[in-house]
């Protein structure tokens, strides 16, 4: 912050000059809005009322077409007609065709003078009647009066509302200023970059581990890791965020400052950002919108976050998978020089959307599952290393109108018998690794991952080869409906089931009973009528017992699921 900048606070007050803090200029600044909108709305609502009037006067005329044309035919001269008219007394009978489609509120005023014998017209209604050509004097004017004059009274009933309401003022008020921020606020942000020369804005920032958390609604922060110390086995934790009951912590995991935060959108780009450029703040905040750190277009949204030490250590790969059922690897380092304005990661139809990114080792297994209740289990080797923009291969053959909505990375070991056998890692299946599927009706299943590796009759389990049409999941019945959601968990996990509507609800994964492949499986969740599941997720949630523990796992810049 290099440059100063000066403000005048001084400001006529009641036609007096006073200088204010921020506080009194906003105050005055809303006042003025008040008294502004108000006259605006006081205005507008004596424009709307002559228009009215005038079309009253047309409405009366209109109804009573041929006793007004004879009117003004046994007229002499111009002045003599209109002061007939204004003589003359108006009434709608109820019988009248055009009565049921008369506004309420001129069959009132109607009413209100039947004992006078109906309503006498003005001059600037008799001149106005007078001034109508033949055309307009035809039984149908009515209906396109008619619909003018409902318009304007709903306009007179708005702006009377305005002003009998202060609280609709102070709405208008927001609604403009919501206006400006959209327009002028963007472009007018301070930024903080590196300043020109030799100055390495890296160097300056001290290196310390931190907890970076991302909220299902994308908003972000990092707090230093050892807010949340180690605590013994069956500790209550402390709460992670202060986040709305409509989102919760998606993403946790441990992330030195000097580390690079590798962001994918659904349209297959991908942006670099340096651990210390996210907001560092308390540990019950609800964090910033990932968006003002990145420059997303209309319509995109961010998918998948991996948080990289050194893009050149290790064997890494990048797994892309897209909803269309495409699989794309390639290794990690092809991403190392990606420039503040993002980068394609994966190439995509114009149809098909990003679903998911993972990192892999290399001798992993994936799983893919789509919403027609298949899922394909296969080598990660069956997909060949490909360049930065390359569009990937088929990973599972889809049936019409199916989608991919989850992607599972299964972490194997070799055979110690036979190099060229893999197992699944014995961590995962002690801690019951299962692939969780909910449908839109809201039934789901856990079933263990060893259940979709094919078992032949002679030799040791395998798993499939990419690109068939996989083998059945769940059943897609009537009372089940399509896949909405399937995520790898393990049974000492908490998953989120998120429904169309809006409505949250958090359990145990324990608590979802475990099936077989082809079942039906049990209801997860009780859905309002007309409502759907859409997503599911696994709560990162620091709520949860020995964080520190797990957070430091993630340092190592392992992988998990």
């Amino acid at each position: 912050m290099q440059q100063t900048f000066s403000i005048i606070n001084i400001a006529l007050v009641n036609r007096q000059p006073r200088t204010m803090g921020l506080k009194q200029l906003i105050e005055c600044y809303v006042d003025h809005r008040i008294e502004v909108i108000r006259r605006r709305t006081r205005h507008l609502l004596r424009e709307a009322k002559k228009k009215a009037h005038v079309l009253e006067g047309m409405i009366y005329a209109v109804v009573d077409i041929d006793e007004i044309i004879q009117l003004i035919k046994s007229s002499q001269t111009r002045e003599e007609a209109i002061q007939k008219l204004m003589d003359r007394r108006y009434s709608i009978p109820a019988s009248h065709p055009a009565a049921k489609d008369i506004p309420q509120r001129l069959m009132n005023m109607m009413r209100e003078s039947d004992a006078d014998g109906g309503v006498l017209l003005t001059r600037v209604q008799a001149e106005t009647i007078g001034g109508m050509r033949l055309i307009q004097l035809v039984g149908l004017e009515i209906e396109r009066l008619v619909k003018e004059y409902t318009s304007i009274i709903e306009e007179i009933e708005g702006y009377e509302a305005i002003l009998a309401n202060h609280r609709m003022v102070l709405d208008i008020i927001v609604e403009d200023c919501e206006e400006m921020k959209d327009r002028f606020g963007r472009d007018r942000l301070t930024t903080i970059e590196d300043a020109a020369g030799d100055i390495d804005i890296e160097a300056l920032i001290q290196e310390q581990e931190m907890a970076v958390t991302i909220s299902h609604s994308g908003y972000v922060k990092r707090v230093p890791l050892e807010t949340y110390q180690a605590q013994g086995r069956g500790g209550k934790g402390i709460k992670a965020s202060d986040s709305k009951d409509d989102d919760f912590i998606e993403h946790l995991f441990a992330a030195s400052t000097h580390d690079h935060l590798l962001c994918f959108t659904d349209t297959g780009r991908v942006f670099k950002i340096k651990v210390y450029e996210l907001p560092e703040m308390s540990r019950t905040s609800k964090g910033r919108p990932i968006i003002n750190y990145i420059d997303l277009k209309a319509g995109e949204r961010t998918c998948a976050y991996l948080a990289i030490k050194d893009f050149e250590a290790g064997s890494n790969y990048l797994t892309f998978v897209s909803k269309g059922g495409i699989v794309k690897r390639t290794a990690l380092k092809a991403y190392a020089n990606v420039n503040r304005s993002g980068l394609i990661a994966v190439g995509l139809k114009d149809e098909d959307a990003l679903l998911d990114v993972r990192m892999t080792t290399g001798s992993d297994d994936l799983m893919l599952v789509t919403s027609g209740g298949m899922a394909i289990r296969f080598p990660e080797q069956d997909v060949r290393e490909m360049g930065r923009s390359a569009a990937g291969v088929k990973g599972i053959e889809l049936r019409e109108g199916a989608e991919v909505i989850g992607i599972m990375r299964i972490p194997m070991i070799q055979d110690d018998n036979d190099p060229e056998v893999t197992h699944t890692d014995p961590e995962f299946i002690e801690r019951e690794l299962c692939l969780l599927t909910i449908t839109e009706n809201g039934y789901g299943k856990r079933t263990p991952v060893d259940d979709y590796r094919v078992n032949p009759e002679s030799g040791p389990m395998r798993s499939q080869s990419r690109g068939g049409k996989g083998r059945t999941d769940i059943k897609s019945t009537d009372r089940n409906g399509k896949s909405a959601a399937a995520i790898g968990v393990c049974s000492d996990e908490d998953i989120v089931v998120i429904s169309r509507n809006g409505q949250l609800v958090r359990m145990a994964a324990s608590s979802i009973s475990s099936y077989g492949r082809g079942t039906q499986g049990v209801r997860v969740v009780g859905l309002k009528g007309g409502d759907s599941v859409v997503s599911a997720a696994r709560i990162e949630d620091s709520e949860e017992e020995e964080h520190s523990t797990e957070a430091d796992t993630a340092a190592t810049g392992e992988a998990t699921e």
